[in-house]
């Protein structure tokens, strides 16, 4: 790995380094001593205080509980939910989602006639395995919890993300529709918009992406991750100047938060600010080791027309994502993680064709419906030049009537080159008149 990157990713790593668990303000080994997983030092320059406080108290409030009764299931379950909760605000899900499987494991094998118990746990751990990317696993769990009680919330929306990545979406609307009818807030609102976006109404994205923001608190995680969202679909449309406040108001709302701080970076790359985007996507990294940002500083550094940065950043990509999977997929791992889209997509930066087809055509065979993994192999298909099977994955991944301009302008090269350039010309217009700066860094991708 480049020194370069490395060091960003040292820096963000840095947060994993030491146990901060406390009971009346001293370290405690008690958690230890009962095969229960630390949790880990938090961030303390990312977020809110409250938020950190919360998380401390809950977890030293479980493991006092368990000191003095070790059955109490409860207990182990609010341990998941913190584990959970802290993977999600640290990146660090490698660590801390096996830490909740082991939680929520051992509640499910007491075997417990109480039913709340039960629900809790399948509804967390259906969470987990989403999280993991073993879509198929968490709605055979999902389905199991859902027998228990329809009437939840969370299970509703473990379920309506998982039919979502198996690419069943007519079963994903209906599970949508009992989830706002059930509890009309920023869980419900945020798959609304996605599962419009995915339809091809933006403008209704949009439109339901606002009410899950308007539904949130300020400054809480939930509410600035939607309100990025937000921005993305402003961005994706065009619409420059609603994208910068919902960026800078929530990069203003939680600090440093490195989900807004990415935003920025887009935000900047299509001003063709470089210079600034860079600093931005860089200020996400140092927070959060996220594939994502590291993708998308390569990008910045190809449109800069620094080809030989761009081309280490995405080897470190490749050894980035090599050597996670390695680590969470050992022969003893509680929970496994699928990593195969990740890697197809990252071996396609590095012209490792052949081992991207390889993984895409994984991710393909454990959800052929789904529109995302048809775009990522036609895509890869195209960069082989093998324009009759990019084709056919193109048609599928237009099944739904996207109006993402990314996936138009793929569809549109991909047609072009396969022979039907009327319909190719057609996508990649109606691409540049959802958003003109769209061609780009496509164009550089195609190349």
């Amino acid at each position: 790995m480049k020194k370069y990157l490395f060091i960003l990713i040292l820096i963000a790593g840095i947060i994993t380094a030491q146990s901060c668990s406390k009971i009346n303000g001293e370290n405690s080994n008690t958690n230890s001593e009962s095969s229960i997983p630390e949790l880990l030092s938090i961030n303390t320059n990312v977020g809110l205080e409250t938020e950190r406080e919360a998380l401390l108290t809950a977890y030293d409030k479980a493991i006092l509980t368990l000191k003095t009764n070790p059955q109490n299931l409860k207990a182990y379950l609010t341990l998941a939910q913190v584990f959970i909760t802290e993977a999600r605000l640290s990146g660090n899900t490698g660590y801390y989602n096996v830490a909740a499987v082991k939680m929520i494991d051992h509640v499910l094998e007491q075997k417990s006639t109480d039913k709340d118990i039960n629900f809790e746990a399948l509804t967390l751990k259906a969470g987990v395995l989403l999280s993991m990317h073993q879509f198929k696993d968490a709605l055979d769990v999902a389905n199991a919890a859902y027998k228990i009680s329809e009437h939840n919330a969370q299970i509703l929306g473990a379920l309506v993300d998982a039919n979502v990545e198996l690419g069943n979406y007519a079963v994903a609307v209906q599970y949508c529709d009992k989830m706002v009818q059930l509890r009309p807030d920023i869980r419900s609102y945020s798959r609304v918009s996605y599962l419009r976006q995915i339809h091809g109404d933006n403008a209704g994205a949009i439109e339901a992406m606002k009410m899950a923001v308007e539904a949130g608190l300020p400054g809480a995680e939930s509410t600035e991750w939607a309100r990025v969202v937000l921005g993305d679909l402003l961005l994706m449309t065009g619409d420059i100047n609603n994208a910068t406040i919902c960026y800078e108001t929530a990069l203003g709302l939680r600090k440093n938060y490195p989900y807004a701080e990415a935003g920025l970076g887009r935000l900047e790359k299509t001003k063709k600010n470089y210079a600034e985007a860079i600093k931005h996507t860089e200020n996400a990294i140092n927070t959060l080791t996220d594939v994502a940002f590291v993708n998308q500083l390569a990008e910045i550094y190809a449109l800069k027309g620094d080809n030989e940065k761009a081309e280490e950043i995405y080897e470190d990509v490749v050894d980035l994502l090599e050597k996670g999977e390695k680590e969470q997929n050992k022969e003893d791992a509680l929970v496994k993680h699928n990593g195969s889209r990740e890697l197809a997509s990252a071996y396609s930066h590095t012209n490792e064709l052949g081992k991207a087809l390889k993984n895409a055509q994984e991710d393909l065979a454990l959800r052929p419906l789904n529109n995302d993994a048809n775009e990522l192999i036609a895509w890869i298909y195209y960069l082989d030049g093998d324009y009759t099977n990019a084709k056919m994955h193109a048609d599928k991944m237009l099944s739904t009537n996207t109006k993402n301009p990314t996936t138009l302008y793929k569809a549109g090269l991909i047609y072009t080159k396969s022979g039907d350039t009327e319909k190719g010309k057609m996508l990649i217009a109606e691409a540049k008149e959802i958003n003109v700066s769209i061609s780009e860094s496509l164009f550089l991708s195609s190349k």
